[in-house]
Formats: C-alpha cells, structure tokens, sequence
C-alpha cells in the first residue's frame, strides 16, 4: 500500500513537472506573435487611432488563459487631429487604464491558424475609463458623409468571427468629460459595474436585430452612489441603478436629495428665507431609452419616464428675511428649455406621489402646511430639443390628487413651449369636502380660522403668461363662518370676537347660491410680481376667485379697508379722548384729596392752638 501510494505521487508530481514544462515551452513560443496580433488587431480596428501598452503578458494557450498587468488604451492626439481635419473624427475619445486584465477559457492556439476566435469570459477589475466628448456637426446621423465599416469588416484580416461569452468591468471609475461646450465640463462615477453578454462579431452578427453591438446584453449597475451638492446643503444620494440593453430599461432605485442640516438650522445657516427640499424617489424607471444617442449626443429620448412611489417635502421659513429675487422666465416649462441636456420624452408618468410644501410664519410663531397626497397622472412631450418641439410644441400634464389627503383635485395644464412669454393655461376640479381641513394652512399663515364650511365642488379655469393670470371660477359651499384671529401678550392665537362678527354677518356670503338661488362667479384676475414663483403664482391667482366667490370683490375688499380704516381711526379717535377724560377725572381727584387733607391739617392745627390756650388760662 505504501509502495502504491509513493508510486502515485511520483507520477503526479511527474505529471504536473511535465505539464509545466510544455505550457511554459508553449507560453514562451506563441506569446510574440499573439503579441503582434494583438496590437494589430487594436491599430486596425481603430484605424490607427488607438494604441495599446502593457507591462507583462501572461499566456497559458493549453488552458486559454491570459493575462494583462498594467493594461492601457491610449488614443492618439495627432490621428485624431488630422481625422478632424478629414471631418472624420469620432465624437468620443477613450482613455482605459487596468491594473489586471484576465481571459479565460480562449481558444488562442486554433484562432491564429483558423482565424475563429472563442473566449469565456474577460474580467477587468477596477479599470479607469475617461471619455472626452467633442461633439463634431459632420457626425449628424442626417448630413455625415462617411461610411464607418462595421467592426466584423475592420478585423476580418485577423479574425473571421469572435465569440466571447461574458465580459465584466467590475469597480469602475468613470469620468465623462464634456468639451462640447464652451466651459469644460466633468462628471464622474465610482462604483459602477458593466457586464456584457454573449459577444458575437461576424458579419451574421451584424444583421441581427436582436443584437446590439454585436451583443445579446449589456448590462450597468451602479449602487451606493453619493455626492454633495456644490453649495453643501444637500447630498444627492442613489441606491441602485441598472440599465439593461435587451429590456432598453433604465432603472434607479431611492434616490433622495438631503438636506445636511436640520431645518432650524439650515435657515440659521443661510440667514435667510429660502425653500429647503427633502426628496426621495423610491423608484424610477426609464423605459426604450436610446442609449446610444444619450452616449453619443448627450441627448436623453425615451417613450416613458415613470415615477413611482416618491416624497417630496418643501419647507421654508418666513421669520428670516427675504432676498428679492426676480423669477421671469423661470417658471418649471421655461426652465427645461435651459437645460443643458437636450430630451425627448413621450410621456411622464407619476404614481402614488406625495407632495408636501410647509412654512413657518413670523406673526402667528405657527407652521403652515399643505398636503397633496396620492398623486398621480402623466405629463406628455416633456421635450426641449428644437427638432422635436417643431413637431409638437405642448406639453401637456393631467393629474389626480387629494389635497391634504381628502378633497379630491383633478388638473389639466397645457404649455406652450415655444412662448417667448411661457404662456401656459390649466383647468381643474375639487371635489366635495370640509372647510375646516384648510385650517392647518389658513391658521398659521392667514390668521384664520375656517369654523364650517361645506363645500360641494371647485371649478377652475385659466390662461395665463409669466406676466398676468386671467380666469373664472365656480365656488359652490354653504354654511361658511370663520373666525378672525390675532395673537395676544401670551403668544397664543385669540378670536377677535367683533371682526369675526362684522365678517360673518356683513363680508361673507354664507352659501353660493345664495338662499334666492344667486350663483356668484369667481373672477380671477392677478399680476405676478416679478419675484413670485411658479407656484406662488398658481394659488395666489385661484385666490383672487376664491375672494370674488365668497363675496370680497376688489371693489368690495377696497370699500371694506376704507371702512376699516375710519373704524380704526374713530377708536382712535375715541381711545384719545377717553385717556384724555380720564386723565381730567383723575386731576380732579388728585385736588379732592388734597383739599381733604389741607382742612384737616387746618382743624388739628386748629384743635391744638385752643388746647394750648386752656392749659395757659388754667396755669
């Protein structure tokens, strides 16, 4: 047993001594001309514009192994200026730096003799990849006169076919270079992983349309992916994003802008008011996204942009003062026509959203807030790209929501995109609800309260501009009576019982229709101020027909203030003259009791001298 094991160990040690010997013979005679072939292969296929370097070339062709240390992809400048000057140059150039580069399973020995290459799999782990984009107008897949040869006809001279069964690019450090515009502009990404599947070059390959670059599947994935925004006031957070050739998806999972301070803080920080954002989509998904295009012409088309199941929360704080900003041309539909990214999306799908704007107000020491809740809907032909906006020019957005989670809200808004006014207009209806859930937003920042109200149904419609609002509305309640609040020596929130009064009975309708059937229209008329926002806008124009609805016409608010005015100036006027009789009455007063006590000093002045002229009489 003994003799048998040692006999086994010799042939084994002799076997892998042999083993050795022949692939390290094998290593040493094939790596020049896989060497050379390699190169060529790089220099041919890139006509000349790429050259490849490395450090040591590992090869084991009995077991099809290879191995690149210190692997570099190196473009070259002068080709590529003279190929400008040929209006032949590509948009993108390629640096690609790896540290390791490892083949697996190749069938490197057959392949230089039958020209039929077949490979594995390729890991390359963490490679440094930089692409500068410089986008040239002879490349317009309109007017571009040159034909590119496809890649199968490029290393026919090398190869007749080339299979290679999965590559992956793990730990990616991805920069992107923009030098298409004036300004340099750079955008890097870590962490990213790339896994190609089922590579097939041959000129079969280059027909199916199941394939794209010759390649059943590319699949990106990015995770845990953080950067803090260039005023350090947020963090842009991601958790996942996957981008699939052959489902042409691209989905990212919770993204969230945080805010890096509390919101005491964060105003404290600024020393000013300013809206501070707290978002997070839990999960977006990019469906036929042309990814070629948005590689190559930084141009984002896809048919759905879809949102699902996102929170955003808007605070701000109204005790800070101010910056005057003026917001013309800034409204959301003028501002996508500024971005840098040309985009064409069919359709903008929003689902299960929640939007929540908050503000804490000076006077009344109180956070207002407002609640839409549920959102959902689509937003048609989000497009800022000239070509396509002069085929469609609107875009338009129909949403459903529940405002502070109860009182049902449709929108429609169509915008004109190529306004050089931003004209836009939108019509809407709420739905039947209780006045006093408004409480959490008329309180705080109105100095009102809703005590009832019944309200049926909204109606809305308006045109608008950047400029001026104009409109009409349908308000139909009943049963409205509201409180008029101010805030007493203790801080908190009182009823002023005579203002309520007065508006209840002489300022308000109570119902529309009235009691004799008489509908009042809502007629909405508003001048943005240039610092107003978008949304500002919105609601402050729907309250102007909300005033008209309940009985506060311009006419009638501006005979109210008049009245108010000769109201306070007569109490005023009465509060003077009553300190002044009070201040009489207590003069007088004053002089009583002093002549009080001058006559009784006069009596016990009096009362002594006559007792001393007894005790003098009796002495």
């Amino acid at each position: 047993m003994k003799k048998i094991l040692l006999w086994t160990l010799g042939i084994v040690i002799i076997a892998v001594i042999g083993f050795f010997a022949v692939t390290r013979y094998l290593s040493n005679n094939w790596r020049p001309l896989l060497e050379e072939q390699l190169k060529k292969a790089v220099l041919s296929s890139t006509d000349s514009l790429y050259r490849i370097e490395y450090k040591m070339l590992d090869i084991h062709p009995i077991n099809g192994n290879l191995k690149l240390t210190n692997f570099k992809l190196i473009p070259d400048t002068v080709v590529y200026k003279k190929l400008d000057a040929e209006k032949a140059a590509p948009d993108n150039l390629y640096e690609l730096e790896v540290s390791a580069l490892v083949i697996k399973n190749a069938n490197a020995k057959e392949a230089v003799t039958t020209k039929e290459l077949k490979v594995a799999d390729i890991i390359i782990n963490k490679p440094r990849l930089i692409i500068y984009n410089n986008r040239r107008d002879y490349n317009d897949t309109v007017t571009a006169k040159k034909e590119h040869r496809p890649l199968h006809q490029l290393i026919k001279d090398i190869f007749k076919d080339v299979n290679v069964g999965q590559i992956d690019l793990r730990d990616i450090d991805f920069t992107f270079v923009n030098r298409s515009n004036a300004n340099e502009k750079r955008t890097s990404l870590k962490n990213l992983d790339i896994t190609i599947t089922d590579i097939k070059i041959d000129s079969l390959a280059a027909l199916d349309k199941s394939r794209v670059y010759y390649t059943k599947d590319v699949t990106l994935n990015i995770k845990d992916y953080k950067i803090v925004t260039p005023d350090s006031l947020y963090v842009v957070k991601l958790e996942n994003l996957n981008f699939s050739t052959s489902k042409n998806l691209l989905s990212l999972k919770k993204v969230k802008l945080e805010p890096r301070l509390g919101k005491n803080q964060f105003h404290k920080k600024l020393g000013h008011a300013q809206d501070r954002y707290d978002l997070i989509f839990n999960e977006i998904n990019i469906q036929d996204f042309d990814f070629d295009l948005f590689l190559n012409r930084q141009k984002l088309y896809a048919k759905t942009f879809s949102i699902n199941n996102a929170k955003i929360d808007v605070y701000n704080n109204n005790a800070y003062r101010k910056i005057i900003k003026n917001k013309t041309g800034k409204f959301p539909h003028q501002q996508l026509l500024k971005l840098a990214l040309d985009m064409k999306i069919d359709e903008l799908k929003l689902k299960d959203v929640d939007i929540s704007y908050s503000e804490f107000d000076k006077k009344s020491k109180q956070v207002g807030k407002i609640d839409f809740l549920n959102t959902s809907g689509t937003i048609k032909n989000v497009v800022n790209d000239k070509k396509a906006l002069d085929q469609n020019s609107k875009m338009v957005a129909s949403l459903k929501s529940k405002i502070f989670g109860r009182a049902p809200l449709t929108l429609k808004m169509t915008f004109y995109m190529n306004s050089k006014i931003g004209e836009f207009d939108y019509h809407g209806y709420i739905g039947p609800f209780k006045g006093t859930i408004i409480n959490q937003i008329v309180k705080p920042l109105g100095m009102a309260e809703i005590i009832d109200a019944d309200i049926k149904k909204i109606e809305f419609n308006v045109k608008a501009n950047q400029n001026i609002a104009r409109g009409s509305m349908q308000f139909y309640y009943k049963d409205l009576r509201v409180n008029v609040l101010k805030r007493d020596e203790e801080g908190e929130l009182r009823k002023q019982g005579l203002a309520s009064t007065l508006a209840n009975i002489f300022v308000l309708n109570t119902q529309n229709p009235s009691l004799k059937g008489e509908f009042t229209n809502g007629n909405i008329y508003y001048v943005r101020p240039a610092e107003a926002s978008f949304f500002s806008f919105l609601w402050k124009s729907l309250f102007t027909g909300i005033k008209e609805s309940v009985g506060v016409s311009n006419e009638r608010e501006k005979s109210l203030k008049n009245t108010a005015e000769a109201i306070g100036n007569a109490v005023k006027g009465f509060k003077g003259d009553f300190h002044i009789l009070k201040q009489t009455l207590s003069e007088r007063k004053a002089q009583r009791k002093q002549k009080r006590e001058e006559r009784k000093l006069e009596k016990e002045a009096k009362k002594t001298q006559e007792e001393l002229s007894d005790s003098i009489k009796r002495n």
